[in-house]
């Protein structure tokens, strides 16, 4: 028969950090699916390998509700490869299938996802590929991003005819499931999803040997679970959304409620007994009066919930929709699934008239309300009582061995139920003999290191949620145990994998409790963790950590963080790895982050961060700050910032300095620096030659000694800024005077304390030259210095560098401009598609002109070489050529 065919995501062109295509495995409510990059480039292609070699029937889809790619062009492989890998499934050779396109959703104002379902011709395979297109441009995908919720395959395997199901149940090869249909799997709590599955395949059985009583409860039991797995998937969404909004309290109490549901829901329909797991029950057999109806499972509502793929009113798609029904404090029978026939009285009940026999449901609902509990009437005692009795119990209940089935087969049940008692006590002894057995591990005689590994970590993050401290430390003892000296050479790095991302969550949280002891604990194991070398390779936890911060992050949470992250520059360093987590972009963008936070804590952390990523590249850390001038320096962080900065700068110059002077000659100058020039011999003017914090890395190559007279320097402003102030004997200069002319926001900043002619803080020419050509500096910005424009969209000036970036992100009308991702060019939108199509690729390690489009090394000095050199930019109409000759030629 036609069935769902499990598949697993063997490769995708690119993905976002929280949108793994890893997430297109799995089916179920609380699935959020893939989502390509940011500004991607298309097409982007995913390629799913096959459980089995099968026979494709139908390929279904479910697209995002705006991130919408405009066609899916499907394509297949029935290559078999022994290891799957990169170069491997380069090789393959494709077999075209058909394509699939899907509409903008317009219509529905991006509120429903689209499901396809397409018909394929049948064709044995192995691999499958999806190839999707341009997506559909809207105003809330402004990254061009495409993304797919959820990916179905259905078929046959070759497989299915020695399968009992497919021959003597299923008959017809024809017949296909409506529970393996992508609508059902999706809005269907995933194990209701399991067990209606296993009923209707008791359901054909049962038809097959003429038991139609059986087959007719099943069929009813079958439809009432349906409408409870998807009360089930949107209280799971209800409960996931608190999570992520840290209101645990509302997901503790949504926790509870979906419990209670599920078991409600389970006893009424008697589902041991339907299943018949002990043999066949002679009950299943019998005619009822009564028959099981689709709504005899009372929701909360009182109602059915509509269909999820219908168009709803609300802003959010179909399944984030999830809107809380119950109140946050309502009583516990909210959205219980038991019909109340028999509601008990807080009366006393006769004695003569027998005992009342209760299920638990009903002694839990008829426990006395808060207000009674001073009341000192003996069904309070009697109920005290009965609830003392049920506390006594600690085995496993049939849900908790269903869930810790895992750890059972590995550990033995002993274990188990210790970790899952309620007696702090008993839970320390299974932490501890989970320790021991970690520590004498032998794979002869185990299972092996990956499910010990997992099991392991699955017991361990129940133990770090516990309330107790000392249950809560020595599972942070076990864990860091498990990871330094378990993990190494005997877990795979995707178990490593899965382990982290299990408990680093957990982790996170319990970093910004308000208790001390419990903050450190976790900090404590998170870094340990991290240097591991085998979690170290994965990156999981400096991508984790490194994340920006926003304003609402708890003050806690986000100090724990930037601390974290800062321990991990210390002790790891900044990677030149994209993926590593701890890049200069990263870290700046982190920082950056942390000083907007409202707590003060946190925005010093930051500020420690920046200093540390500016020591390894300035250029980078300035991008992320705002323009260093007088207004930004009036704010007291920005200003202590800058200064720091500014420290950095100076002793980088002094060093370059100092190691030019061991040199007996310079390139590039006719002059020769003395072999005997010491550290002190520094002025003033080589230092402010330079003025730019980029132009470091090439000072030895154009740098000019004139002389050394004055000594001792001390920044004013920064480096971006131009201007250093004497120091003398100590004691700084309170009154200095600058004098600046302002040409559309550019200054000109000067040091009347120094007795040397003013220059250009761009182009270096001397005062005298420029008025030799124009009436005043202001005049020499507008109109003649060769490193300057003017944008011809708002009329301001700007450096040629620099007009890319201010097209694109600063001029009043940059939202007609794009960067081209080819050559890196500011192109207007309209005319985006037709300069594609023509323009020439950027070539690597070079930046291009965005006047005569010519490709400039990546050097600090080129923009000086191209625009004042010896052949200047041709498209430049102020290069020194084109001046006054009488204006004196400036060495570069």
């Amino acid at each position: 028969m036609t069935k769902k065919l499990e598949f697993s995501i063997v490769s995708a062109t690119s993905e976002e950090c929280k949108y793994r295509a890893s997430e297109l495995n799995n089916h179920g409510p609380t699935v959020k699916g893939w989502q390509s990059a940011k500004n991607c480039e298309y097409p982007q292609e995913i390629i799913l390998q096959l459980k089995k070699i099968c026979s494709l029937r139908k390929i279904q889809l479910l697209v995002h509700q705006f991130l919408i790619p405009s066609r899916v062009e499907l394509y297949y492989s029935n290559e078999c490869l022994d290891t799957v890998t990169s170069d491997g499934i380069a090789n393959l050779n494709w077999e075209y299938l058909g394509y699939i396109t899907l509409s903008d959703n317009q219509s529905t104002g991006f509120k429903s996802r689209e499901l396809k379902c397409a018909n394929v011709p049948e064709s044995i395979a192995q691999f499958v590929k999806l190839k999707l297109g341009r997506n559909h441009s809207n105003s809330h995908n402004n990254n061009n991003q495409v993304s797919l919720i959820a990916v179905n395959i259905l078929g046959i395997e070759n497989s299915d005819r020695d399968v009992e199901t497919s021959e003597s149940i299923f008959d017809d090869p024809e017949y296909f499931s409506p529970y393996d249909d992508l609508a059902f799997e999706m809005y269907v709590d995933s194990e209701v999803a399991r067990i209606i599955k296993d009923m209707e395949v008791k359901k054909h059985r049962a038809v097959i040997n003429e038991r139609f009583e059986y087959a007719r409860k099943l069929k009813e039991a079958m439809e009432s679970l349906r409408a409870a797995g998807e009360k089930l998937g949107k209280y799971e969404l209800e409960k996931r959304h608190a999570i992520e909004q840290e209101d645990y309290e509302k997901a503790r109490h949504k926790k509870d409620q979906i419990d209670e549901f599920r078991s409600g829901a389970y006893r009424d329909i008697h589902l041991d007994q339907l299943l018949e797991t002990n043999g066949i029950c002679s009950k299943n057999d019998e005619s009822s009066s009564k028959a099981l109806s689709p709504t005899s499972l009372k929701l909360p509502e009182g109602k059915r919930s509509p269909s999820p793929l219908v168009n709803t009113h609300s802003n959010m798609s179909p399944l984030h929709r999830a809107k809380q029904v119950s109140p946050k404090w309502g009583s516990p029978n909210t959205g219980s699934p038991t019909n109340f026939q028999t509601r008990g009285s807080f009366r006393r009940r006769n004695k003569s008239a027998g005992s009342i026999v209760k299920t638990t449901y009903e002694m839990y609902e008829e426990k006395p309300l808060p207000a009674l509990r001073h009341s000192h009437t003996n069904e309070f005692l009697r109920e005290c009582q009965m609830e003392t009795d049920v506390k006594t119990t600690s085995k496993l209940t049939e849900r908790e061995k269903k869930q810790a089935s895992l750890p059972i087969l590995v550990f033995g049940n002993d274990i188990v139920e210790k970790v899952y008692s309620k007696h702090y006590c008993d839970k320390e002894e299974g932490l501890n003999k989970l320790k021991e057995d970690l520590l004498s591990y032998d794979s002869a005689k185990m299972h092996t290191a990956n499910k010990t590994a997992r099991a392991a970590i699955f017991l361990l993050h129940r133990a770090l949620r516990d309330k107790v401290f000392s249950v809560y430390s020595l599972a942070n003892e076990v864990i860091r145990l498990f990871f330094v000296q378990f993990v190494p050479s005997r877990v795979s790095s995707p178990e490593v994998e899965r382990s982290v991302d299990k408990l680093l969550p957990e982790l996170l949280t319990k970093s910004g409790d308000s208790s001390a002891r419990i903050h450190h604990m976790a900090v404590h194991t998170i870094l340990t963790m991290a240097d591991c070398q085998s979690v170290r390779d994965l990156h999981i936890i400096p991508v984790h950590l490194s994340r920006t911060l926003s304003s609402s992050t708890h003050p806690r949470l986000a100090l724990s963080r930037a601390e974290m992250v800062e321990q991990l520059i210390l002790n790891h360093g900044i990677s030149n790895e994209k993926q590593s987590g701890l890049t200069c972009r990263t870290l700046s963008e982190f920082g950056s982050s942390g000083l907007h936070h409202p707590a003060e804590s946190v925005r010093k952390v930051s500020e420690r961060i920046l200093v540390l990523v500016y020591k390894v590249n300035p250029r980078m850390v300035r991008k992320q700050l705002p323009p260093d001038d007088d207004i930004t320096r009036r704010n007291l962080l920005y200003r202590q910032l800058f200064h720091e900065f500014d420290k950095i700068d100076l002793q980088r110059k002094k060093e370059l300095l100092l190691e030019k002077s061991k040199m007996p000659t310079l390139t590039n100058t006719n002059q020769c620096f003395s072999p005997d020039l010491n550290n002190d011999d520094i002025t003033q003017r080589e230092l402010n030659k330079y003025p730019s914090a980029s132009n470091i890395h090439t000072l030895a190559n154009i740098f000019s000694y004139e002389g050394a007279q004055n000594r001792g320097f001390t920044l004013s402003k920064s480096i971006s800024g131009g201007n250093i102030t004497q120091q003398s004997n100590g004691n700084h200069n309170d009154n200095e005077k600058q004098s600046s002319s302002s040409a559309s926001g550019i200054s000109s900043p000067s040091n009347d304390s120094l007795k040397e002619e003013k220059k250009c803080i761009f182009c270096n020419q001397s005062e005298r030259n420029i008025l030799a050509v124009s009436n005043s500096m202001n005049s020499h910005y507008w109109r003649t210095c060769p490193m300057l424009v003017r944008c011809k969209e708002c009329s301001q000036v700007v450096e040629v560098s620099n007009l890319t970036e201010h097209l694109v992100l600063e001029c009043e009308q940059k939202e007609g401009y794009m960067q081209c991702p080819q050559c890196s060019e500011a192109v207007k939108s309209k005319d985006l598609l037709y300069h594609k199509a023509s323009c020439k690729e950027l070539t690597t390690d070079c930046i291009r002109c965005p006047l005569c489009h010519a490709d400039l090394e990546d050097e600090d000095s080129c923009w000086k070489k191209h625009l004042m050199g010896d052949n200047p930019c041709p498209n430049n109409h102020k290069s020194v050529k084109n001046q006054n000759p009488k204006q004196v030629k400036i060495k570069i």
